[in-house]
């Protein structure tokens, strides 16, 4: 079901045919748009979403104002109108007039834009990745493209999720303290153990709690923030800060049919708001990890650092993972060693090097 915009605007007849004249051009440019806008998570302690509600929404009609327009925000959080698998469907079809799209629950048909989940160790500077990310997008430009071409859809901001680490039932001090443990990840993060004597089990947030307290696995693939707010420390009192990375591969985007209803002027505004989005949440983000780390040690939690050295062994075990994802990209008929290499090149450029290097053939 499609969400409608409504033009309420009624100027008041004035005593002199100038003050008419002036009413009806008011009339013919100041709107009210109404917009349902969604998300898979929920509001609180999701930093990608806490910052499209304070932030890019109030922002939006904070710069429409001088222009005499203004959004009535419905919004839809924790998947009310679409649940996170469904997003990029709600949004192509308009039951979202705007989505937040987390591309690991769309990994079959956003599989190249999901590209900073396949370089485990990249940047843990929110900031630092989530730009070079927006430059990947830039300089190839087809990853905005296919949201428009296959999606119905406007790609607008830059979401992220927090640095990840493990949190375990088990003191981690080392790589190889995690050969042979069983640790659940969830949807892309499995991949960061292969060939590397890790046991990866299939998994979600939902289950941590239960799976680690059963002993199922005995740690989880998470940031900071989730581990302490869903209370998985509660069952494991150990917390590796792995320097992981945080990977940017989190879009907002609105459907194309909505957007072309839009003024040009909203439209600006919109995209300019978007791009500021990037940053904005990367700071958010960043300041939660940091938060969440101070709250998991007042709760007893033994957190550790995982050296550098000890990064680019686990980086060197699975070497060939990025470049296997662009070749795997290739064969879908997308640009995946353009991409991969461009984001490479970006990192460098904004000044981060990964623990060991990748190569994409």
């Amino acid at each position: 079901m499609k969400r409608s915009m409504l033009l309420h605007t009624r100027a008041p007849m004035r005593a002199t045919l100038a003050a008419v004249a002036l009413a009806v051009a008011g009339s013919a440019t100041a709107e009210t748009f109404k917009l349902r806008i969604g998300a898979g998570h929920p509001v609180t302690g999701i930093a990608h979403v806490t910052a499209v509600q304070d932030f890019f929404m109030p922002e939006v009609n904070k710069r429409l104002e001088p222009l005499g327009h203004k959004v009535e925000w419905t919004a839809a959080w924790g998947g009310s109108v679409a649940k996170l698998p469904e997003t990029l469907e709600a949004t192509k079809t308009g039951l979202l007039d705007v989505g937040v799209i987390n591309f690991p629950f769309h990994s079959a048909t956003l599989f190249t834009n999901n590209f900073p989940f396949y370089f485990p160790f990249q940047s843990s500077d929110h900031v630092l990745a989530v730009k070079a990310v927006r430059a990947t997008y830039d300089q190839v430009p087809w990853l905005y493209e296919v949201f428009e071409k296959k999606y119905n859809q406007k790609h607008l901001g830059i979401g992220q999720n927090g640095d990840y680490g493990i949190g375990a039932r088990f003191e981690i001090k080392t790589f190889d303290d995690l050969k042979g443990k069983k640790v659940g990840a969830a949807g892309p993060n499995l991949n960061w153990f292969r060939n590397t004597g890790v046991v990866g089990v299939q998994s979600s947030l939902n289950e941590g709690y239960n799976a680690m307290q059963t002993g199922v696995y005995q740690g989880f693939v998470i940031f900071p923030g989730p581990y302490f707010g869903f209370k998985l420390h509660e069952v494991g009192k150990y917390y590796l800060n792995a320097g992981l990375g945080a990977p940017a591969a989190i879009g907002l985007t609105i459907n194309m049919d909505t957007w072309k209803k839009l003024p040009k002027p909203v439209q600006d505004v919109f995209v300019a708001v978007g791009r500021e989005y990037d940053v904005v949440n990367a700071q958010m983000q960043q300041k939660a990890d940091v938060e969440a780390l101070d709250k998991l040690k007042a709760a007893g939690v033994t957190v550790v650092d995982l050296p550098l050295a000890e990064r680019a062994k686990w980086a060197k075990a699975i070497a060939t993972l990025p470049g296997d994802m662009a070749k795997d990209a290739n064969k879908r008929g997308e640009p995946g060693t353009q991409v991969f290499r461009a984001y490479i090149a970006q990192l460098k450029k904004l000044g981060y090097n990964f623990p060991s290097e990748y190569k994409i053939d």
